[in-house]
């Protein structure tokens, strides 16, 4: 019964997509080749456009009619032809599964298409033919609707190639693959929604797609297998598929290297790859409880029997070189053995190359492949009792003629779950009777339902009433051809009709966008009305219509009005449909689109300083709160800002209230109880920081006569000091200051709107040097000298010799051959402080003599000195008691050892030598007879 209150209404109508086997039933791959299996056995089609290496997916109707195929990059309609937009897509087809189409839940107009990209960044195979290669896409979707291009369909270009992030963003090595060349689709748990699942590395990613789209942020679940990044192009083929029960996932990687290394002769490293078996949670979209089925092989395709009892599996073995594929087998899986690893079964070897594995809508299993010697390759290979052991499963191979269409290695993959191992329902608003029916064509002896409230039918498409809303765990066991089949469950729930507003909701927009500001014609935003039509209900969805019955007829709500609607009279009413998502529950309400006359508001500018890169940070909330006070708004007056007019006016994509921005207008909208009260706008200023040297480093020099340096604020940009003001860490405010002591001294400049930069001035304070020493060293031929010094690498070094020639200066205090006299050191402050000057002398005084007549070493006396220089010089030698021996000058022959005529004794002697203006340098010597 249908109850109306005025503008309420309540129907219980609700219809859950039933997708049938027919969905799958037309296949297109290969070169040109197809299948059709509406007649119940598969008939090739020759008419496909398709010429793909591997990737390609196919979608009908629930009648079997073709409505598009594509291999990841092109998608063409029934007709045959491209779609006007249907270029560009960012597959590959010689990615193993380039595509996957998903249908939009409760939506049958909208399907998804899932791409991946082969896995190869820009020159990865260092060929420079392929300089230009573009960088690999990874994952990405686009919408197709079947209504546009009259009913022939196309994508919607807003929403075409929309990325989905399967890797590291900041790690530029997984950035350069993005994914791995595996997508498949399984049906969610809820019986409503579906799973799209890829694996990366060491991870699998569901992505889950509802009635409200595509959820771009995927359920992760790390796993013990890795598959490295080095050689990812070969470790990334490979099919991934979800089991028709959706219980099950299996991955194949057709290898596991960890680098690009090739063999001996540059043929890639082969037997590395393997297999994985995992359970999977159609509730949460996670895996878990891997089986390593197969290791050290080079598998590809992979597929379930219908009944989730069997698992294929294809795999090629290659000649020692790794070259030449020499043959490929057939692997069975027991998934109902208690050790499914050990159930093993090679069910054929042949000369064909491992292909794709396809489970088709007449339960039997096709095989791609091909032999590498036959160039029509016009034979596809069947198993065609894929729940039987072993070899009973009944394989043939080249079994089916495609005619003019050649088979490669990739088939058409398909949502199994749907059309295998599932039923669906319709109607599950509170108060309806909810219809249960199986998508199959199967023979079906009987049935029995659960409905999960303690009751029960074996009627083939029951309708039951449940007392209560919530969730019930619904149960479906079949029995066919005699055999009970595994348990079909699925988890249902009975929605309560939405609340929605009792009364018209009044949407007040103001009248600002044409010549007539007092028409009461606007473009409102209809989604403001959906909070309070929903009584703040954020959960439910909201459709808008000219009449209660154009909400009622369209059961998809895909007839619905835009949400950025113009009204056609002042005052136009619009009748909104509330919906429960993934229900049949809905209630109808109704809106006054109201335009009135808008009060202009022009605030003043809002000045923020630069932070750095040409942007300021705006503080909106504070500025709402200055404009309601310039302006004395009303106390019920609430302001929104937006960054364009449209978006002000319709009241979408409010800005933060914390904005970072450039230079800008920023545009109002106005509200009060009533709905808009007024539009305007305002400008943000961003204001540059004083353009100053952040650092300075100063140097005071220590003993200067006037020790005071003149520190500065640094402004670098052309502007008046009296432009800004000084804080400096002195307490000064000067835009110089003086200082004489060192430290850190900072000051803020700040200009006239506030915007302030710190410089820092560090002094220093450099110091004349403190020489503690001049070892001379008396090396043959000549002597080195050093100076020993505080802080060595503070200065430089000369020597100003005794003839007026000097050294240039060095910064190593280490002078090598020096000769021998009375010289002048100069060490001077790198920091232009000054110098220290010191005299020494290089005395080449002989370490022994012997004066026993024999014409060597007979007379001893200093060498190397300036005889001229320092003719008036005395050298005196002592014994080592200091009694005066004999005094020498430089020119003299020497002294023979003789005193009072006596000759002195083998000992150790000492000698002085004092020049004229007072200087003195001493030595010893040592005697020997």
């Amino acid at each position: 019964m249908k109850t109306r209150l005025l503008l309420v209404f309540t129907l219980l109508i609700f219809v859950t997509t039933a997708i049938a086997q027919k969905e799958a039933a037309i296949w297109y791959f290969g070169n040109n080749a197809g299948l059709t299996f509406n007649s119940g056995s598969p008939v090739a089609l020759t008419n496909g456009r398709l010429v793909t290496k591997e990737g390609c997916t196919t979608i009908s109707d629930k009648n079997g009619n073709l409505l598009f195929y594509t291999d990841g990059s092109l998608v063409y309609n029934k007709n045959h032809q491209i779609m006007p937009n249907g270029s560009g897509l960012l597959g590959h087809n010689s990615s193993t599964q380039s595509a996957i189409i998903v249908p939009k839940p409760n939506n049958p107009h909208i399907y998804y298409i899932f791409t991946v990209d082969q896995p190869l960044p820009a020159n990865a195979d260092d060929n420079p033919l392929n300089d230009m290669d573009p960088p690999n896409n990874g994952l990405n979707y686009s919408q197709v609707d079947i209504r546009l291009n009259n009913g022939l369909g196309d994508i919607v270009t807003i929403e075409k190639n929309v990325p989905l992030l399967t890797y590291n963003p900041n790690d530029n090595e997984e950035v350069k693959y993005k994914c791995s060349e595996k997508i498949t689709a399984v049906q969610h748990g809820d019986g409503v929604s579906f799973w799209v699942i890829t694996h990366f590395i060491n991870n699998f990613y569901a992505f889950k797609i509802s009635t409200q789209g595509v959820i771009k942020n995927p359920i992760k679940t790390p796993t013990t297998l890795t598959i490295p990044i080095g050689g990812y192009l070969a470790n990334a083929i490979g099919y991934l598929k979800a089991s028709p029960n959706g219980k099950k996932v299996v991955i194949a990687n057709n290898a596991s290297r960890r680098t690009n290394e090739n063999g001996p002769k540059g043929n890639p490293i082969r037997d590395t790859g393997n297999v994985l078996l995992y359970d999977f949670d159609s509730s949460t979209g996670k895996t878990s409880n891997e089986i390593k089925l197969l290791s050290n092989s080079n598998p590809y395709g992979v597929e379930f029997s219908s009944k989730t009892k069997k698992l294929y599996v294809t795999a090629n073995k290659f000649n020692a070189g790794g070259e030449t594929i020499l043959e490929s087998s057939l692997i069975q899986y027991d998934l109902k053995s208690a050790n499914i690893l050990s159930s093993k079964i090679i069910v054929n070897t042949s000369s064909l190359i491992s292909g794709a594995l396809q489970l088709a809508i007449d339960e039997k299993i096709y095989r791609a492949g091909y032999l590498t010697s036959d160039f029509k390759r016009n034979k596809i290979s069947v198993i065609n009792n894929p729940e039987l052991d072993g070899t009973s499963c009944n394989y043939m191979p080249n079994a089916i003629d495609l005619k003019t269409g050649s088979i490669e290695q990739g088939l058409p993959p398909f949502i199994t779950s749907l059309f295998f191992y599932t039923f669906s329902y319709e109607f599950n608003c509170f108060g309806q009777a909810t219809h249960f029916f199986i998508n199959s064509v199967e023979t079906i002896d009987s049935v029995v339902w659960d409905f999960g409230d303690g009751t029960t039918s074996t009627d083939r498409e029951p309708y039951h009433t449940y007392l209560a809303s919530g969730d019930y765990k619904v149960t479906l066991i079949k029995t066919v051809n005699g055999e009970n089949r595994e348990p079909l469950e699925k988890t249902i729930t009975i929605y309560e009709t939405p609340n929605r507003l009792s009364t018209p909701y009044k949407l007040i927009q103001c009248d600002t966008q044409d010549a007539f500001p007092t028409d009461g014609l606007s473009t409102f935003n209809l989604s403001l009305a959906n909070e309070p039509l929903c009584l703040g209900e954020k959960d439910y969805d909201v459709y808008y219509y000219h009449s209660i019955s154009d909400a009622d007829n369209d059961i998809t709500n895909s007839l619905s009005i835009p949400l950025n609607y113009r009204n056609i009279i002042p005052d136009d009413i619009l009748f909104a449909k509330v919906t429960q998502s993934n229900s049949s529950c809905y209630s109808i309400g109704s809106v006054i689109l109201h335009a009135n006359k808008s009060v202009l508001l022009l605030p003043g500018a809002m000045h923020e300083c630069d932070l750095g890169d040409g942007k300021a940070l705006f503080d909106l909330k504070q500025k709402k709160t200055l404009i309601k006070t310039e302006l004395k708004l009303p106390s019920d007056v609430r302001l929104f800002f937006y960054a364009t007019e449209d978006d002000a006016s319709l009241g979408r994509n409010e800005l933060e209230e914390q904005y970072a921005s450039i230079s800008k207008t920023i545009f109002i909208r106005a509200e009060n109880d009533e709905g808009c009260y007024g539009t305007g706008h305002f400008e943000i200023i961003v204001e540059p920081t004083p353009k100053v040297v952040i650092l300075e480093n100063r140097i005071l020099c220590e003993g200067a006569t006037n020790a005071f340096i003149v520190l500065d604020s640094g402004i670098t940009a052309p502007a008046s000091t009296s432009d800004f003001t000084y804080s400096w860490s002195t307490g000064e405010t000067s835009p110089t200051i003086l200082v004489n002591k060192e430290g850190d001294y900072n000051v803020v400049i700040k200009n006239k709107f506030g915007c302030s930069t710190t410089r820092k001035c560090i002094v220093t304070l450099s110091y004349l040097a403190k020489i503690n020493n001049i070892v001379i060293q008396h090396l043959q031929p000549l002597n080195q000298v050093i100076i020993e010094v505080v802080n060595p690498t503070d200065y430089r070094y000369m020597i100003y010799f005794e003839n007026g020639t000097e050294t240039p200066f060095q910064n190593s205090p280490i002078f090598e051959n020096i000769l021998g006299g009375f010289h002048e050191l100069i060490v001077e402050n790198k920091n232009g402080c000054g110098q220290k000057i010191k005299g020494f002398a290089v005395l080449d005084a002989p370490k022994f003599f012997t004066p026993n007549g024999d014409g060597y070493n007979d007379y001893w006396n200093l060498k190397g000195i300036n005889s001229i220089l320092y003719r008036n010089a005395a050298i005196n030698i002592f014994n080592r008691y200091g009694k005066l021996l004999r005094q020498l000058s430089p020119s003299s022959q020497g002294w023979d050892g003789i005193y009072n005529r006596s000759a002195m004794p083998s000992d150790d002697y000492w000698f002085t030598i004092k020049l004229e203006d007072g200087r003195e340098a001493k030595g010893h010597f040592s005697l020997k007879r």
